[in-house]
């Protein structure tokens, strides 16, 4: 009798055990259903990483043109370049009823293209964006200013049936009604980032429904801490002292670009601090495989530097480098000044 008691009371307790699991389990689908909604509406996805090649959950891939480069933290800086994914497949998967664009970027000091997408395209004009939509009656114009901080800035921009709305770092900043009917185009295109634009991009996401703003802010904020350390300026006055020969086009192999070093006595300290009195600095001297201009060049002459450290910029590790300095101890810095090419390829 003991025994059957027992094995009664057994059964008892799974029957309760399994139960509660089938409860537990179908009260928890509906939370992992409404978790993954976001991410399922993402259209295309491109997101600053450690590593310039890594795809991690991107859908898009950037290819650097002309003098674009990439920032320490693998972000795009376009510069007098741009950056282009080109036959993204997106019209097809969003949906006229609405779309919402997120973007993290640091923005420029002049006016420029910011992004240009299939429907839509989005400027930096005079502390402000301006979003233009295509649609089949002609372009409708958005605009609103930017609220500038020490962290890069993340924005939100929802497109409804109703109208335009904009958040700025979770906040809302912008409503305008009425603005499309149907911006969409048909087929493959591509997507632009930069046209002489001086800013970072950090992120680009789009997706085929309105996403809150506040809520993608909310958990946006950790990729945003972690790309929010600023470096300090440095900028020298210094003398050449050597100099590393220009390489032929031709000897950088399957490789597009390529950073020369030279060898400078520091004579002066404009801004930020350096205790060195001999630096080692690398310079962008092919991108595009197109010449660089104003690389310096003349020896025992003085030159005005924008530099960082080289440590703090691992995405040059992979670059094509030319070295002919002699001494291996100096300090190495990396001259972020943006650079302009010319010739052809």
């Amino acid at each position: 009798m003991i025994g059957s008691s027992m094995i009664f009371d057994k059964r008892i307790h799974c029957f309760w055990w399994l139960l509660l699991f089938a409860i537990g389990n179908a009260h928890s689908q509906p939370d992992r259903k409404q978790s993954i909604e976001p991410n399922s509406s993402i259209v295309f996805l491109w997101e600053s990483g450690k590593k310039k090649g890594e795809v991690n959950e991107r859908m898009v891939r950037f290819k650097a043109e002309g003098s674009a480069r990439y920032g320490n933290h693998f972000d795009l800086d376009p510069g007098h370049g741009r950056f282009v994914a080109k036959d993204v497949k997106s019209t097809d998967k969003i949906l006229a009823k609405g779309w919402t664009m997120e973007i993290v970027i640091k923005s420029s000091e002049t006016d420029g293209e910011v992004i240009t997408l299939p429907f839509a395209q989005l400027s930096e004009k005079r502390n402000s964006l301006v979003l233009k939509s295509k649609n089949l009656v002609g372009p409708s114009e958005v605009s609103f200013k930017i609220t500038r901080h020490d962290k890069p800035l993340h924005i939100v921009i929802s497109s409804t049936r109703s109208g335009i709305e904009v958040h700025q770092n979770g906040e809302l900043t912008k409503t305008q009604i009425n603005i499309d009917k149907d911006p969409f185009d048909d087929g493959p295109s591509k997507i632009v980032v930069g046209g002489n634009w001086f800013g970072r991009l950090y992120k680009l996401a789009v997706h085929s429904s309105r996403i809150d703003g506040k809520v993608l802010y909310e958990s946006a904020e950790p990729f945003l801490d972690s790309i929010g350390q600023k470096i300090p300026n440095l900028k020298v006055r210094c003398r050449l002292k050597e100099k590393t020969r220009l390489p032929r086009v031709k000897d950088l192999g399957p490789y597009a670009r390529c950073l020369v070093y030279n060898l400078y006595d520091v004579q002066q300290v404009i801004e930020g601090h350096l205790k060195a009195e001999i630096i080692a600095v690398a310079h962008w001297a092919v991108l595009d495989r197109n010449y660089v201009t104003d690389i310096p060049s003349h020896l025992k002459k003085d030159f005005e530097l924008n530099i960082e450290p080289y440590f703090l910029h691992p995405q040059l590790k992979s670059e094509r480098q030319f070295n002919d300095i002699s001494n291996f101890d100096a300090p190495v810095f990396y001259d972020v000044s943006v650079p302009q090419i010319i010739g052809s390829r």
